[in-house]
């Protein structure tokens, strides 16, 4: 498995689970805690995601 397809798929889990998240932060009246945690989390991971296949998509066309 190639490494940009590996970072493709971690972008459509982490977009994936962030929805979730934000579904769960808005259906939830008790504790929206977990939620806001999971979701700024997986924002940032989604944005580092973002910039690594920049980053690997840059590097190949070189030359």
């Amino acid at each position: 498995m190639s490494k940009s397809l590996r970072i493709k798929i971690g972008l459509i889990s982490n977009l994936i689970i962030c929805l979730w998240g934000i579904y769960r932060m808005f259906s939830e009246n008790a504790l929206a805690f977990i939620p806001v945690i999971l979701v700024a989390g997986v924002f940032i991971g989604f944005i580092a995601s973002i910039y690594e296949l920049k980053k690997s998509n840059t590097g190949k066309y070189q030359g």
